[in-house]
């Protein structure tokens, strides 16, 4: 294998451009030339540990709050510490005894192929999250076109249609606010999620919807209804009314 190595101003802007794909390989291999093998795969599962939280930031809500540059500084705080703390005095020696290092051509090429390639896997597996995994139909209505949001598989289109007719017959799909609801079919139970603000979370606001829920109940004589209400997203739930 080359003796060659990157030092730590390459690697640090590698990392940069590349990220953790870029901080794998140069890492590799330049542990490999300066015979510390087993280092070199701890610091890679490292970087791939980060590289998969970037991945599950796409599908994770809690995740998705995290700003991508946290995922870049924590790949480059990686490549900074490991350098300085495994690598700096290996680097400087080998330096001093004038052999090899790689170029910034060789350097600046690793890292752009890794940023494609990174960038590559994520834009795909947005697409097959939001197209594949969550199955998710939308239908508008109204002048501000609200929302209904269903799966297809789950709820037929004449169910979907006879839920935003009572959604506007009991004036929740009004022309003053847009709406979004979610809409699932449990056995023969329709569930609405309802997105409120941090102010429905008072007695008040929830007797309201208790009202709403039971004016709503009357389009349906067979079908159950339940109102979930919840702020932000479906797991923050703050009543379930039935």
């Amino acid at each position: 294998m080359s003796e060659r190595i990157y030092t730590e101003r390459k690697i640090l802007t590698g990392v940069l451009i590349g990220g953790s794909l870029a901080g794998s390989y140069y890492f590799w291999r330049t542990f490999h030339a300066l015979g510390k093998p087993g280092h070199a795969i701890v610091v890679a599962i490292a970087f791939l540990v980060i590289l998969l939280l970037a991945v599950a930031s796409i599908f994770i809500p809690v995740l998705d709050r995290v700003p991508n540059t946290a995922f870049w500084a924590l790949q480059v705080g990686l490549a900074l510490g490991v350098t300085r703390g495994f690598l700096s005095t290996e680097i400087a020696d080998h330096i001093e005894a004038d052999k090899n290092v790689y170029s910034w051509r060789n350097t600046i090429l690793i890292g752009v192929i890794s940023m494609i390639i990174t960038l590559g896997a994520l834009i795909a597996l947005f697409y097959v999250g939001s197209q594949v995994l969550d199955g998710g139909t939308t239908r508008y209505y109204g002048k501000l076109r609200h929302e209904i949001v269903f799966d297809s598989a789950n709820l037929s289109e004449v169910e979907v249609e006879r839920i935003a007719s009572a959604l506007t017959s009991t004036g929740f799909f009004d022309e003053e606010v847009q709406k979004t609801v979610d809409v699932a079919k449990s056995d023969n139970r329709f569930i609405i999620t309802v997105y409120c603000t941090e102010a429905a979370r008072v007695p008040e606001a929830i007797e309201f919807h208790k009202s709403w829920r039971s004016d709503l109940q009357r389009y349906f004589e067979v079908n159950p209804i339940v109102i979930d209400m919840v702020v932000g997203t479906p797991a923050d739930r703050i009543a379930r009314l039935e």
